[in-house]
């Protein structure tokens, strides 16, 4: 078996990111921080996005904070939540933020939400 470590450029195949993946089952994620290099912030609560950067990281993603799906070229979009000892997420979450002001001319097919599903 290879040993565990970040993929080096975006997955090529569905297949091969959920290989990925399974590989990260059971490491914490102090464990992949540590392996990857990556600080841990004091405060998780305040750095809510660390989770999914450290995850972006070691599964190859490329979108960044771009409006477009994580694995673009594999039409999938990458999404953290926290959960309970249960499994039961704690929180909400969103996919993209609806401007308020400048939304002129906006459709669905140019939206920042369509980009990302």
């Amino acid at each position: 078996m290879l040993p565990l470590a970040p993929l080096s450029s975006p997955p090529a195949t569905e297949a091969v990111l959920l290989q990925q993946a399974q590989r990260l089952a059971g490491y914490s994620l102090g464990e992949l921080a540590a392996l990857a290099g990556l600080p841990i912030p004091p405060d998780l609560k305040r750095d809510k996005g660390w989770t999914g950067v450290l995850l972006e990281l070691w599964l190859g993603a490329s979108a960044g904070s771009k409006p477009e799906q994580d694995f673009a070229a594999l039409g999938v979009e990458l999404k953290t939540i926290p959960i309970d000892s249960s499994g039961r997420p704690l929180e909400t979450t969103f996919v993209c933020v609806a401007p308020l002001t400048g939304n002129t001319g906006i459709t669905w097919e140019n939206s920042h939400v369509r980009h990302k599903l």
